[in-house]
């Protein structure tokens, strides 16, 4: 009798060790698989693959996209608001872009076909010369078809913030472009070569310390800081075709 109840207990404890398990395994592989579609989302964009970026989300109505900066904040609600420029000019651009990802923190709910996730992001350039790009990003991802699909992305972008390096290099850069646009070339000038001064790895710095001198009309320095854009990082398109339109003209 004894041995019949410890027998029964033994069997009781596997059950009950048992019986969860599946439903966690389960959850496990579903939570795998929304991680894979929110990780296949950002490396498709880099390797310029637009088929395979296009398929990681819900293309209707329904999605929308949020980013947000120190010196920004948009919202594109509707696929056709953001989905199909982004695919356009991924296939305008098919030239891969060497970046590296890293994702920690990782907050992740799943309810059914709803699945809500919220993690940081630390995305790094190695030939561009830039810091990295700290974020903290958002999905909320759908079930249809049996396929998670992005419904929702938000960036909150922290590196724009505060005193990290590429904050104060994105500010910089940010007035002098706007001084560009407000025709004050001169002004520009001075905003963006204090940036280039600031960052002189940076491929964006001397490429808008760039478009500032071809607004005063200075073609000389606009290619040279052009060419300095290149040299940083020779794959990168807007300075290819900013040379070689001033180039053009001489």
């Amino acid at each position: 009798m004894v041995t019949t109840t410890r027998a029964l207990t033994v069997v009781a404890a596997i059950l009950l060790y048992l019986g969860p398990g599946r439903p966690l395994l389960a959850q496990d592989a579903e939570s795998n698989e929304v991680k894979r579609v929110i990780r296949e989302e950002t490396e498709s964009y880099y390797r310029s693959d637009a088929d395979a970026w296009k398929c990681t989300w819900v293309q209707d109505s329904t999605a929308i996209r949020t980013f947000i900066t120190s010196g920004s904040y948009s919202v594109a609600l509707g696929w056709d608001k953001f989905g199909a420029g982004t695919v356009e000019s991924i296939r305008k651009d098919p030239t891969p872009q060497p970046v590296q990802v890293d994702r920690t923190n990782y907050v992740l709910r799943i309810d059914g076909a709803l699945a809500w996730a919220e993690y940081d992001e630390r995305t790094t350039f190695p030939t561009d010369g830039v810091p990295p790009l700290l974020a903290r990003q958002q999905r909320t991802l759908v079930k249809r078809d049996g396929q998670w699909r992005i419904l929702s992305a938000g960036s909150f972008v922290e590196s724009s913030f505060g005193t990290f390096p590429g904050a104060i290099e994105s500010r910089l850069n940010a007035i002098g472009s706007d001084l560009i646009g407000a025709k004050n070339a001169r002004d520009a000038i001075r905003v963006l070569a204090l940036n280039a001064q600031l960052f002189p790895g940076s491929a964006a710095a001397h490429l808008s310390l760039g478009h500032a001198y071809a607004a005063a009309g200075d073609t000389t320095l606009a290619i040279q800081s052009y060419e300095k854009t290149l040299a940083i990082n020779p794959k990168n398109e807007a300075g290819k075709a900013a040379l070689a339109k001033l180039r053009q003209k001489r």
